[in-house]
This record gives C-alpha cells, sequence and structure tokens, in this order.
C-alpha cells in the first residue's frame, strides 16, 4: 500500500461513524436545505433560508466524511485494471456516495450504509466500464456481457435446453420399449 492511500485512510479512519438516528437528523437538515434553495429560486428572501441551506451542506458533509470507509470497503473488492489505481476507484466510489446522499429518503426506513452501497458500486462499476479498457464499450453493452460471462461461469448443475436434448438422445434405451 503505498503512502498516500496510507495517509488518506488514516483520515477516514478518525471520522466516527453515523448511527440511525443520525442518519434521520441529516437526511432532514438536507432535505430542509433542498426546500430552502427552492424557495430561494422562486424569490423569497430571508436569514432561516441561508441558515437551512448553511446547515444542509453542513449535514452533507458530514454523511459523506463518515461513509468514506464504506467505500473503501467497497473500492477494494474490485480486482485493478493496468492503468488504474486504488485510489481512482475510491475517487469513483466517493461521486456514487455523494449520489447517494442526495437522493436517499430516510422515511423509507432503509440504512444508508445499505442504500448507498449501490450507488457506490454502480459509480465504480461505470468507471472501470469507461476507463479500463483500450475499447471502450458503452454502458448497457458491458452490462449484458458481465452478465453473459456470469452466467457462462456458472457451477454448471443446470442443462439448458441443447444439453438437455444432448442429454436424452445419448441415455442408453431399452430395446423391449416401444420407440414412438
Amino acid at each position: 500500500m503505498n503512502d498516500s492511500i496510507g495517509l488518506y485512510l488514516n483520515d477516514i479512519g478518525k471520522v466516527a461513524l453515523l448511527t440511525a438516528e443520525d442518519e434521520r437528523e441529516l437526511s432532514k437538515a438536507i432535505e430542509a436545505g433542498r426546500e430552502a434553495a427552492q424557495k430561494l429560486e422562486a424569490g423569497e428572501r430571508g436569514a432561516a433560508l441561508r441558515r437551512d441551506l448553511r446547515l444542509a451542506a453542513a449535514a452533507k458533509d458530514r454523511f459523506i466524511r463518515s461513509n468514506l470507509r464504506l467505500v473503501v470497503s467497497i473500492a477494494r473488492r474490485y480486482p485493478l485494471p493496468q492503468g488504474m489505481d486504488l485510489l481512482d476507484l475510491i475517487q469513483e466510489g466517493n461521486l456514487g456516495l455523494e449520489h447517494a446522499v442526495d437522493k436517499f429518503d430516510w422515511r423509507r426506513g432503509f440504512k444508508f450504509s445499505t442504500y448507498a452501497t449501490f450507488w457506490i458500486r454502480q459509480a465504480i462499476g461505470r468507471a472501470l466500464d469507461q476507463k479500463a479498457s483500450l475499447i471502450r464499450i458503452p454502458g448497457d453493452r458491458s452490462a449484458s456481457l458481465r452478465a453473459a460471462l456470469r452466467q457462462a461461469s456458472g457451477d454448471g448443475e443446470t442443462l439448458d435446453a441443447g444439453n438437455a436434448e444432448l442429454h436424452r438422445l445419448t441415455t442408453p434405451v431399452s430395446l423391449d420399449k416401444t420407440v414412438g
């Protein structure tokens, strides 16, 4: 592990994790900031709206900082292609984390880490699709290619229609049975 990754891990390790109640409170503050931004765009003025915007920015920052370890744990699971560094994957995962913070709805009752994992994995996967290959393949094509590879590397217990027919034709049949 190089020095920059070590320093980064040391820095994010100092930030306390959030409780479920902290997640709800921060989400409420972010939502209040969104509403304040809409009111300011509509022409309303007031110190309370500007205060809500500042509190929302601070809440979003705390939310992101408290979940950076989640990004690192997810990014470490991916194989590093040639030309990409772990910090590159972590950065892409951080973008997914930021998107998850923006989209998180605390009313649905899910833990944030469960929700954010999807967005982090999506951001890392897209980065790998776009930057890791010499030939760029569109996202939908690479997703279907990954699905086909996953299916092809299955455990081999299932038989598709062609294999089932082959199995039926190669099975010995008694001559005492009527054929047809």
